[in-house]
């Protein structure tokens, strides 16, 4: 991976939403936007506007059902390890800070 795409995927996730969506797709897999919408406290066009830039740079796809559009993490290597990277770091220092 080159660092213009690295660098595109830490901005995508720089904004608390779309990363709070990621991590929420890591942990469950599989969301359709209501059940999004449970973890945050934002409009659901907002939310779907964060979906969007999530989906137009590749880290998550969308999969309808009927009238339900599911979303999950896009399979992407660099962004798998980011996520257990970064939450193996912030266990660490929630443990140090107890």
């Amino acid at each position: 991976m080159d660092l213009q795409r690295m660098a595109e995927i830490f901005k995508v996730l720089s904004h608390p939403t779309r990363l709070k969506v990621v991590l929420l797709l890591k942990e469950h897999g599989r969301m359709c936007v209501c059940e999004l919408m449970s973890h945050l406290n934002t409009t659901q066009s907002n939310l779907s506007q964060h979906l969007a830039v999530l989906r137009l740079t590749g880290l998550v796809e969308s999969q309808k059902t009927g009238n339900t559009i599911h979303y999950r993490l896009a399979e992407n290597e660099f962004l798998l390890h980011l996520l257990n990277d970064v939450e193996s770091f912030l266990t660490k220092e929630m443990t140090l800070s107890e």
